[in-house]
């Protein structure tokens, strides 16, 4: 019996050290995603206005077209190697060295054929010289070093430098674009930011002795073994890409620039809440990849993960879809009231994205990315086969339609697929019933309101907001009290 107790000492300290590290992580990368939210919705209400919608499609058609390629740029390497290094940290110099070999080669072969596509001039010389400029960043996407931050879990002093880089982006905008001429102009503006961070990651990686930058070579040394692992990584990542861009492209040929323009700006706003989601999803990576051989914690992770993702994701979705109206034309003025209407039904879609991060997305870091993949393909195809058919008919809302198909098939087949396989399962219906019942029932009161209390909009956003609070609160109050001795412990 005292044998045991040491071990057992030993283990609840080891995972009350782990949940200090999610905890600080996230709460970091949540303060400066939230703050970075509110810069980039300043600069993206700055530049709409400015631009005008048919201006705003041209950029968002050309950003469509490149982000097919970004995963080919980074085609799961970043996130294999994120995983082995959290796993064997001696390999982090090794492993950064051929991750970024590899990536640098494939940014630089993309770009080429960029160059060449925007020779043809597909959509005209405005759209060929944004693809030109925008297609720079794939090769920004292969020198990122964050996934070696997040495998060290040291996100602390990285995020913070981000956030202060994106605040400097809106002066320079406003001192520098002022109209749909300076198009080109705000295309190229993110570059030097983005490098700028670039560089800070490697040096503060070789302050803190991560890695030596006068060590490093180019190798592809082991390329063979990693892209064996990385390849379902990549069919899936292209398979998100597919789903988060086919509407906008397809559309740029069925509907043109103010449509593209209108459609993209409801997207792009409903992609702000993903900001959570990639806080959540670094600061419980490192965690969820170690506990891949312990299956009690691994479960406990997943109960954990998904419940904190279902109580932020599910009521934005229930806010968004009852007044998300009100708060696009506020933004971006009426120039933007087609978005509104988009935007609050893409706003189903954030609840049903935070599930499957939750549900499916967990399956990666456990080294189950080729699930991952079978289910993702299959979502992409719906999207696709559902734009094919419906835009050409119902312009943005057939886009609309498909987004919420192919993330409401994911949602479905991971249910199954994990109930059946038995993969770290847990009931679901404890963990999402209560978030999903208090957001619909919020939703469904806000929505029953009549038209007259339309000027009061941001009163009923309030007392929505406070009400999914209280319910919080009431159903997870051992979480959070677990949550804040956590903290008080650090």
């Amino acid at each position: 019996m005292s044998s045991a107790t040491p071990a057992l000492d030993n283990e609840g300290a080891h995972t009350s050290a782990a949940q200090r590290r999610i905890a600080t992580n996230f709460l970091t990368l949540a303060v400066t995603s939230v703050a970075g939210l509110a810069i980039t919705i300043l600069i993206s209400v700055y530049v709409r206005r400015v631009l005008g919608p048919s201006a705003i499609g041209q950029v968002s058609w050309a950003m469509a077209a490149v982000g097919y390629l970004t995963v080919l740029a980074s085609p799961g390497l970043a996130t294999v190697g994120q995983r082995d290094i959290a796993r064997s940290p001696e390999r982090t110099e090794h492993l950064f060295a051929l991750v970024l070999t590899m990536q640098t080669l494939l940014a630089g072969l993309l770009y080429g054929l960029v160059v060449a596509f925007a020779a043809l001039e597909p959509r005209g010389p405005v759209v060929s010289a944004l693809l030109a400029i925008q297609g720079l960043s794939l090769l920004l996407i292969a020198w990122n070093s964050g996934w070696v931050l997040q495998a060290h879990e040291r996100m602390v002093a990285p995020s913070l430098v981000a956030l202060a880089l994106n605040f400097l982006q809106l002066p320079a905008l406003i001192a520098l674009v002022h109209g749909p001429e300076d198009l080109l102009l705000y295309a190229a503006l993110a570059l030097p930011f983005t490098m700028a961070g670039v560089i800070y990651n490697i040096w503060y990686l070789s302050r803190r002795r991560i890695i030596n930058p006068l060590r490093l070579r180019p190798t592809l040394a082991g390329a063979r073994e990693i892209l064996r692992e990385a390849w379902p990584l990549a069919a899936a990542q292209a398979a998100i890409v597919i789903m988060l861009h086919s509407g906008t492209f397809i559309l740029g040929f069925t509907d043109g620039d103010d449509a593209v323009g209108q459609y993209a700006t409801a997207y792009r706003l409903m992609l702000v809440a993903s900001v959570i989601t990639a806080a959540l999803w670094n600061a419980y990576f490192p965690a969820l990849a170690r506990s891949h051989n312990t299956p009690s914690e691994a479960t406990r992770l997943s109960r954990e993960y998904l419940g904190l993702l279902a109580w932020m994701g599910l009521p934005i979705a229930a806010l968004g879809w009852a007044l998300g109206r009100h708060v696009v034309e506020l933004l971006y003025g009426p120039a933007f009231a087609p978005s509104g209407r988009y935007f609050e039904w893409l706003c189903l879609t954030i609840g049903l994205t935070f599930l499957n991060y939750g549900i499916v997305a967990s399956l990666v870091p456990w080294g189950r990315s080729g699930l991952q993949f079978k289910i993702t393909v299959g979502a992409a195809a719906l999207n696709v086969a559902v734009n094919a058919v419906a835009l050409p008919l119902y312009g943005a809302w057939g886009a609309v339609a498909a987004t919420l198909a192919s993330e409401l098939l994911v949602v479905i087949v991971g249910l199954t697929v994990r109930r059946r396989l038995r993969l770290f399962w847990h009931p679901m219906l404890p963990v999402i019933g209560p978030p999903l019942a208090c957001s619909m029932a919020v939703a469904l009161t806000l929505n029953a309101l009549p038209a007259t209390l339309d000027r009061w909009w941001w009163l009923q956003l309030a007392c929505g907001g406070a009400v999914l609070l209280i319910c919080l609160l009431v159903f997870e109050r051992r979480a959070l009290s677990r949550l804040m001795q956590t903290l008080s412990a650090r």
